[in-house]
């Protein structure tokens, strides 16, 4: 069974206290979201619990050994790809170290992503770039998936698609997701409001 916990986490910058105190259990396949207001804590919760920040107290304890990138899969805007690599060696690069749900080719037609596939990322619009780096998280075979704001520079169309994509492909993982739009986390039957643990 895959299951995070977070034991009296607290995190602070310089002297400010983004959060405190917070203790929490993710259990194995459940749906998650980390709510709250813009710059409340939210990215920096996920990035903890994903292990790329540590706490400043408390500790995160992972089951099974889930901790590390074969086991996480993580997605944010704040990710920096190789801007020089194409769409295709992108997911090229990412798959020779993760395994796929489903093989790149199907992945770039079932994300619409096929026509950009010989572009450099770096020419992408910003909406493309992002759904770039969240088709390589959902379709990774991970436990644990991680979105942090996944539907950041994204229309109504790929709204949709995000929403599909999760129903179809991803309801057998466990997935924390920082939002506070509705859309983003309508799937997760358990809400954490970022505000309790000021």
């Amino acid at each position: 069974m895959t299951q995070i916990d977070c034991i009296g986490i607290s995190k602070r910058f310089n002297q400010e206290i983004i959060f405190r105190d917070l203790t929490y259990n993710f259990n194995s396949t459940n749906k998650y979201a980390i709510l709250g207001e813009n710059s409340s804590g939210k990215s920096t919760l996920l990035k903890i619990i994903s292990g790329v920040l540590t706490p400043t107290k408390g500790k995160v304890n992972y089951s099974d050994n889930i901790l590390g990138s074969k086991y996480i899969s993580f997605a944010s805007p704040e990710i920096e790809l190789f801007s020089d690599y194409t769409v295709t060696e992108l997911f090229d690069f990412h798959f020779k170290f993760q395994k796929p749900k489903i093989t790149i080719e199907d992945q770039l037609n079932i994300s619409g992503l096929g026509n950009f596939k010989h572009k450099k990322y770096s020419n992408l619009s910003s909406g493309i770039m992002n759904k770039v780096k969240l088709t390589l998280a959902l379709f990774t075979d991970t436990p644990a998936l991680l979105l942090d704001e996944p539907c950041s520079n994204f229309d109504h169309e790929n709204n949709e698609w995000y929403s599909k994509i999760i129903n179809n492909y991803c309801m057998d993982q466990m997935i924390i997701v920082t939002s506070n739009a509705p859309h983003e986390y309508s799937f997760c039957n358990e809400l954490i409001n970022i505000q309790n643990f000021k």
